[in-house]
């Protein structure tokens, strides 16, 4: 069984999501799936097989193609990625192919899945579904315009539609045969459980690339209402991530005159965040799904946190962590600050009825988070079709 996976991620400037395709091929390869990846790195589209060793993913790479010219954007850029999938797939043999959602769709992709379907089975993603309302708020005109025309002649032309949605969404008759139910997972073991410490004030944690719909806003305005009261205990805010709504945050900041109480840290990954997450006691996912019209979430982020074992707090549905899991807090789906005395009451009480809450969020991450589990959909579906290939008599 051989998968070849493509991605437009840019596995070297862009850690979150690089990290998510990593993830989702070590648990094909842990399933026994022989698995190649194309991607783009600093510019260059490249080629290479996954393979897993010391716990770390490495892409050795084969062939690559460079974009000489950097003003090269939009549709032409999609057609040098699959000029280059298809050279691959002229030369290697691939039974399946895997392709992360390609944004904008263009007839390159079309032509490139036409062209291969009758010999590789080809599975496409689409990380978030339903995807209109998403795509109209944060694609430009041109690219949501071009989803529109082409989307249902790709849910025709793919063979699987392997998707993260609702269990409320209404598939249409086209696409009911086509879509597999995954969800988002983590590699528990990639991530460090955070200690746990006790100190008279309160660290608050976001990580995120962030965006308006992020909402972090809230966190401080929540703040800003919170020492209007001249409180006892302090309450920190550290941020970390870049991204286009981070100088609108610090603008905030400043003129709620928060600089000593809000800290942005930049981008930090392995030692560097862990360090940062050790010294942290609430974390907070998503806090503005609704700005872009989704009440339900299943960010990555959360389920860090969870195997982390950091309690966080959300403001949208997540099927993973049901009201009875405690160490989540929701607020409303709204615009309002974020309520920081009542977020401080309920940890305090959950560090009294939890008090090993970091080892009980890791058992729970370990026994329902993991990519190898939300992967499992698909896994048996390219094991189902390997076994009708082998049963199927040669000429």
């Amino acid at each position: 069984m051989r998968l070849l996976y493509i991605t437009q991620i840019d596995i070297a400037n862009n850690f979150g999501y690089a990290r998510k395709v990593f993830n989702q091929l070590r648990a094909l390869n842990n399933a026994g799936i022989e698995t190649y990846l194309i991607a783009f790195k600093d510019g260059t589209i490249v080629f290479g097989s996954f393979t897993i060793g010391d716990g770390f993913e490495e892409i050795n790479q084969v062939e690559f193609r460079k974009i000489t010219n950097k003003y090269i954007r939009g549709i032409n850029y999609f057609r040098h990625l699959f000029i280059f999938c298809t050279s691959i797939m002229e030369k290697y043999d691939f039974e399946f192919i895997y392709i992360r959602r390609i944004t904008p769709l263009t007839p390159f992709l079309l032509k490139f899945i036409r062209k291969f379907k009758t010999h590789s089975n080809i599975f496409y993603e689409y990380p978030t579904f339903p995807w209109k309302q998403e795509a109209f708020k944060t694609f430009s005109k041109t690219s949501f315009l071009l989803d529109l025309i082409y989307y249902k002649k790709l849910v025709k032309s793919v063979h699987y539609i392997p998707a993260i949605y609702p269990g409320d969404v209404k598939l249409k008759p086209y696409e009911r045969t086509k879509f597999i139910k995954i969800g988002n997972g983590i590699y528990v073991d990639s991530v460090k459980i955070k200690k746990q410490n006790e100190k008279n004030y309160v660290n608050l944690l976001s990580i995120a690339y962030v965006a308006s719909w992020h909402g972090y806003d809230r966190i401080i305005k929540g703040l800003h209402e919170y020492y209007k009261n001249n409180p006892e205990k302090e309450i920190y805010y550290h941020f970390v991530g870049e991204g286009p709504e981070l100088s609108n945050l610090k603008k905030l900041t400043k003129e709620l005159s928060l600089e000593k109480y809000v800290i942005f840290h930049g981008t930090k990954i392995g030692e560097e965040l862990d360090k940062v997450v050790d010294e942290c006691d609430i974390a907070f996912g998503s806090l503005g799904n609704h700005r872009k019209g989704f009440y339900a979430d299943s960010a990555l982020k959360n389920r860090e946190y969870c195997a982390r074992g950091i309690p966080f707090v959300i403001a949208s549905e997540d099927q993973d962590f049901p009201e009875t899991f405690p160490f989540v807090y929701r607020i409303p789906k709204d615009d309002t600050p974020v309520d920081i005395n009542q977020v401080i009451k309920w940890y305090e009480s959950l560090i009294k009825e939890h008090p090993n809450y970091s080892m009980e969020m890791r058992k729970y991450a370990e026994q329902n988070l993991s990519w190898d589990a939300k992967m499992k959909p698909v896994i048996e579906k390219i094991k189902e079709l390997a076994r009708k290939k082998e049963r199927k008599p040669t000429a």
